[in-house]
């Protein structure tokens, strides 16, 4: 009995006794209220026992009635407990991801920048953040009135759990172009890279190769590059992932290094400008002719503005103007978010759907419903007759008029099914450079050549000459272009090595159908 006494003086006392305390104050004053208490009303001594006897029975009842009812609540909710532990009774809670990378925090810099800090930062970003994950819309319009537009999603990791992922949609009419969006797809990590594209729904994959570190460059060095160097091997900007995603956003060496080199044409007009969650620097200035010269934009491009996140320099938000203050070109941003938790899945395709093309370094068997038809490259009148042969049988021959391009080689398969794919290299009249062109229709498969499957940087503009609808990329790591265009259920593509994207681009003027 008295242990029990003893346990239920414990619980009060941890329980509903436990915030009451009686100090030498209080005891006084009880002692002075049963004083008084004995002074008026006098008890007889019968009472005086049997009162304390019935207010400690009614205290115990209280108190035994309190804890039997807390020790029940106590019962149920352990059986409860027991209970939820049981499959399939409670639906489970969310999944904690074990496998997430999590870097550190990003947090703003408010410091006011000078000129130099600010150009330091947009030509070293790799150093200032560790992932990122955005969206943007970016336009341009060229000294021949094209444009082209295209929406770029993409999510970054380039610290500790490598990996990054790009999708790219160009931005257009399908009524005019003849054909349905087309999307490019790149996704990589420490592993393997995939290239996917939807036009024959197929995929490239190759061993991931990581990029060098690289030191970092200073504004000098940088604006000490002449501009037909700036997408040069001379150029030694900092390293870039294997794949960009983002481009000009996240890495804006080559847009740094052509527009803010000259120092005088352009200030910094805001200190501070909040921009999706950002703190950003706000840079203007006039546009240097020689960059809109050496860049083919539209002509009448007169300033620009920058929007640059201060702690990593990225290149959030850009403008171009024409002279009236109307945009002659954009990358205007729907979200970025910077040192993000990562999900490493996220860097791993799928490519369901997709049929892969045969590894590079392994030359297919020749399908046994094919014939082949080639030139040899060394006896020119074997190759005029190849394509005095194609020209007759190809309707979707294109070929190039220009008179600095000779053509040395040609080439093409046909197929039982009536596919046919056609093959020509060409070589300027100067020897410097080589231009490879070949054309098939879409539903055919594309036999693997190392002239043609060459690993692309980022894809720059989306535009039509002489009825094909194309797109241009540049090279990564070498001097040279690749445009893929499209003509209604045939594909060209055309490689140029030795030969800058911008010359390419013009010789393309020179593209036409040969029927």
């Amino acid at each position: 009995m008295d242990d029990m006494f003893k346990q239920i003086v414990e619980t009060m006392n941890k329980t509903v006794l436990k915030d009451i305390h009686f100090d030498a104050k209080q005891k006084e004053n009880v002692r002075q209220v049963i004083y008084k208490r004995k002074k008026k009303f006098p008890i007889k001594p019968t009472l005086n026992y049997l009162l304390p006897i019935a207010v400690a029975c009614l205290f115990f009842v209280g108190t035994s009635y309190y804890v039997t009812t807390e020790m029940e609540i106590f019962s149920r909710e352990e059986q409860t407990a027991g209970l939820n532990t049981n499959k399939g009774d409670v639906p489970p809670g969310p999944k904690v991801e074990t496998n997430f990378y999590t870097p550190p925090a990003q947090e703003e810099s408010y410091e006011d920048m000078t000129k130099e800090d600010v150009v330091t930062k947009l030509l070293n970003t790799v150093d200032y953040f560790y992932t990122a994950t955005g969206k943007f819309e970016d336009y341009s319009i060229y000294n021949d009135d094209s444009d082209s537009k295209s929406v770029t999603e993409y999510k970054i990791s380039i610290k500790n759990e490598i990996g990054g992922y790009q999708k790219n949609t160009p931005q257009s009419d399908d009524k005019e172009t003849g054909y349905e969006e087309f999307i490019n797809e790149f996704i990589y990590n420490e592993e393997k890279v995939w290239l996917k594209q939807n036009i024959n729904y197929t995929y490239k994959v190759l061993d991931y190769q990581s990029t060098p570190t690289r030191d970092p460059i200073t504004p000098e060095e940088a604006f000490n590059l002449e501009l037909k160097d700036i997408y040069s091997d001379k150029a030694n900007f900092r390293e870039t992932p294997e794949i960009s995603p983002g481009g000009n956003s996240l890495f804006p060496y080559e847009i740094t290094a052509s527009y803010l080199r000259n120092t005088e044409l352009w200030d910094i007009e805001k200190q501070n400008e909040e921009l999706l969650g950002h703190n950003t620097i706000v840079l203007y200035g006039k546009m240097d002719e020689q960059v809109i010269n050496r860049f083919k934009m539209k002509r009448t491009t007169d300033t620009f503005r920058f929007w640059v996140d201060k702690d990593t320099g990225i290149l959030v938000k850009y403008e171009t103007y024409d002279a009236d203050g109307q945009l002659t070109g954009y990358l205007h941003p729907e979200s970025l978010e910077v040192n993000i938790p990562i999900d490493p899945q996220d860097f791993v395709p799928n490519l369901d759907g997709y049929t892969p093309f045969v590894p590079y370094g392994k030359k297919p068997e020749l399908d046994s419903k094919e014939e082949k038809i080639e030139a040899v490259d060394t006896n020119k009148e074997d190759t005029e007759a190849i394509v005095d042969l194609m020209r007759k049988d190809l309707p979707f021959l294109y070929e190039f008029t220009h008179p600095d391009l000779e053509i040395s080689s040609a080439s093409y398969m046909e197929f039982e099914e009536k596919f046919s794919h056609a093959y020509l290299t060409y070589i300027p009249k100067n020897e410097a450079g080589i231009v490879y062109v070949t054309a098939y229709h879409q539903d055919s498969f594309m036999r693997p050549s190392n002239n043609f499957d060459v690993i692309t940087g980022k894809q720059l503009e989306l535009f039509t000459l002489n009825g094909i609808e194309w797109k241009s990329y540049e090279l990564k790591d070498v001097l040279g272009a690749k445009f893929i265009g499209m003509k209604g259920d045939y594909i060209y593509e055309v490689v140029s090595q030795k030969i800058s994207l911008e010359e390419m681009k013009a010789l393309l003027e020179s593209f036409h159908p040969v029927n």
